[in-house]
């Protein structure tokens, strides 16, 4: 049985906008994504809402993220297939920063 190939990658960073964008795509045929760890960033003085999907499903549904706040889930440990994405959106354009780390297999 072949070993397989771990990549340790960063999968996404950024600003959220108020409309959802596709901030990851899983990789070719044959690789499975492991979503290791999330941040997000409130650079602004308001709260601002986040909204993430994995695959199409919310994961993370319209949290409030408080004012100069930084949010780190370090153990997501999600898997995307194939052709899946990481989306997201914020309830206020350009408050919310975001980092993503995974692992592609393949």
């Amino acid at each position: 049985m072949a070993v397989p190939n771990v990549v340790t990658k960063r999968l996404g960073k950024g600003t959220l906008s108020t409309s959802s964008a596709v901030l990851y795509s899983a990789a070719p045929a044959g690789t499975i994504v492991l979503v290791k760890a999330l941040t997000l960033c409130n650079k602004t003085a308001n709260e601002a809402t986040v909204t993430f999907s994995l695959a199409g499903t919310e994961v993370i549904f319209q949290h409030t993220v408080k004012a100069k706040d930084t949010i780190t889930i370090p153990f997501l440990d999600q898997v995307l297939q194939s052709g899946e994405t990481i989306t997201g959106l914020s309830g206020t354009n350009n408050a919310i920063n975001y980092y993503i780390s995974g692992k592609e297999v393949n």
